[in-house]
């Protein structure tokens, strides 16, 4: 689960998006669009299901800064507050 308290400012340029709060400025590719979007709503994220990339994306927030993982202790402050953010898996296309 990751969560971010404060909503950076998320702006898409061409095939770029630009992340900047926290004192920082990242750039990624716009295919993080959708994942640093999630990822950064402020809403709980919970990370289980979730794709390699959605993960290293999280994974690269949370060492910059812009996200924290989310404890069980922080999480009960969330409850009822916010609708968390859900990544299901994808059933296989064998069935």
């Amino acid at each position: 689960m990751a969560v971010t308290e404060f909503a950076p400012s998320i702006v898409r340029a061409g095939d770029t998006v630009q992340v900047c709060g926290g004192g920082k400025r990242l750039t990624f590719h716009e295919r993080a669009d959708p994942g640093l979007r999630a990822l950064l709503s402020g809403h709980p994220v919970y990370l289980d299901g979730a794709d390699e990339d959605t993960i290293t994306l999280a994974d690269l927030l949370v060492t910059e800064g812009l996200c924290e993982p989310l404890t069980e202790i922080s999480s009960s402050g969330y409850t009822g507050l916010v609708t968390p953010v859900t990544y299901l898996k994808r059933p296989s296309a064998s069935g």
